[in-house]
């Protein structure tokens, strides 16, 4: 009787110093995100009256807390110099003429010591603009029944201004993300020539359409390619809230905009029977949404993950830094197989994600996160580990959509279906010949004089 009474006061006893051990840990937790939340005060403190602290360490003679570094300023021994190469082309050679000395003006005689090569790059500011009058016959023809005329080379149906202008344009407006305002005032600073916006906005729309059937063609790309990335932002259009995607694939990159909450814009573009085919992404339901119903088969981003986990170890303290620490682990892993992983090795990675089930957390929000984790994402989290052509994360489709939003903070979206439609095309066009290397006006003229051809 008694060693039972005494295995109950232990029982008791352990009950005790475990529910002390918790409120000793709560309140750690508690005194961590005080003294994080007093950093924060004080870093704030800091910038706001940062010229108070800097003349108070002067009068008390405090020395900035900066850590010196025993190398030298500027290049490093062993430092790989740079130098200019001898341009592989020479337009023009100019020989100077040396009959009175520079510095004191004296006749210079006798022969010629030496000549030193010098090389001068530069460019010309202001542009040539041409104003072309073309006289255009128009003749009956008895096939086609109706009159007929001769197409104007270097420019498209209808336009008032030439291709090279147009498309300088759209290089300018798309590929270096200026607002139409000061693509005007480029025009008229170095080309003198006057643009109203209105025109160059037209200009812009005339290339969406010839641009049109080279669009369609980036569609049916990204239909056959086994591998795919997609990402998405918001975007706002005539005021309205709509969806900017953007769809990547080897040699392709595809935008869209289109109304908020057009879920199925991935099927209708990509297509159903996908088995087979891969999509990386990140866990937003409109993918699951296609893998259900399209067939594709998810990789899940990794960075995306992780990132959650920092937020978790941000808000909820031990058991944030817990997950966030384990999920690196395990990421390395599987990122140090280099894609030549095997299926029993893919499994193991699984079964330390579903390890992390078996520990209790008292934060919902982590439960939650690990959950689904285990359960509802598991089978998409390592499908890179075996596949050399799928990458862990998604990181090119964050890179490509940043384009779109460096725009969107520029112009404020589109004041218009047309525009926003005209924006996804042009963009598209341009971003893809950066993908395949190619220099991006003369790939412009390409793509036109092919389409104009066929």
């Amino acid at each position: 009787m008694s060693n039972e009474k005494e295995i109950e006061e232990l029982k008791k006893e352990n009950k005790r110093l475990k529910r002390q051990l918790e409120k000793i840990l709560e309140e750690k937790d508690n005194i961590e995100e005080k003294l994080k939340k007093t950093e924060k005060e004080f870093e704030e403190f800091k910038l706001k009256h940062a010229g108070t602290v800097e003349n108070l360490k002067q009068a008390m003679h405090i020395k900035p807390d900066v850590i010196k570094s025993s190398l030298k300023r500027g290049a490093q021994q062993g430092h790989k110099s740079y130098t200019r190469h001898v341009p592989e082309r020479i337009d023009h050679v100019v020989s100077l003429p040396l009959k009175k000395c520079p510095g004191c003006g004296d006749k210079l005689l006798g022969d010629i010591q030496e000549v030193r090569e010098r090389y001068i790059t530069d460019i010309h500011f202001v542009a040539k603009v041409t104003n072309t009058k073309y006289e255009i016959p128009r003749k009956y023809c008895r096939t086609c029944k109706k009159l007929v005329e001769p197409q104007v080379s270097k420019a498209l149906p209808h336009a008032r201004f030439g291709l090279n202008l147009m498309l300088f344009v759209m290089y300018l407006r798309f590929g270096q993300r200026l607002p139409v305002n000061k693509v005007r005032e480029f025009l008229g600073t170095l080309c003198q020539l006057t643009v109203s916006e209105g025109e160059i906005i037209h200009m812009c729309n005339q290339l969406a359409r010839a641009f049109g059937n080279y669009y369609k063609a980036l569609e049916q790309l990204l239909k056959f390619c086994k591998v795919k990335h997609s990402d998405t932002t918001s975007w706002r259009t005539n005021g309205k809230n709509h969806t900017a995607w953007v769809f990547i694939t080897v040699g392709a990159v595809l935008y869209k905009i289109t109304r908020k909450g057009n879920a199925d814009i991935p099927l209708k573009l990509l297509g159903k029977e996908q088995q087979g085919n891969i999509l990386v992404a990140d866990r937003h339901s409109v993918y699951r949404s296609l893998a259900e119903q399209a067939g594709y088969t998810l990789q899940f981003c990794w960075s995306h993950i992780l990132d959650d986990a920092k937020c978790l170890a941000r808000d909820f303290g031990r058991e944030g830094r817990y997950v966030l620490k384990k999920l690196k682990l395990i990421y390395a892993d599987a990122a140090s197989l280099q894609h030549q992983g095997t299926e029993a090795q893919v499994q193991k990675l699984k079964e330390r994600v579903e390890l992390l089930l078996s520990r209790h957390y008292q934060r919902k929000t982590v439960w939650k996160f690990i959950k689904n984790l285990a359960r509802r994402d598991m089978e998409h989290l390592f499908i890179f580990v075996t596949n050399l052509d799928v990458d862990s994360t998604n990181n090119i489709s964050e890179r490509e959509l940043r384009e779109l939003v460096l725009i969107r903070k520029i112009s404020n979206g589109s004041r218009s279906e047309q525009g926003a439609a005209t924006t996804a095309t042009l963009l598209s066009v341009i971003k893809t010949l950066r993908m395949q290397n190619k220099n991006v006006f003369e790939g412009l003229q390409e793509i036109l004089q092919f389409t104009s051809e066929s």
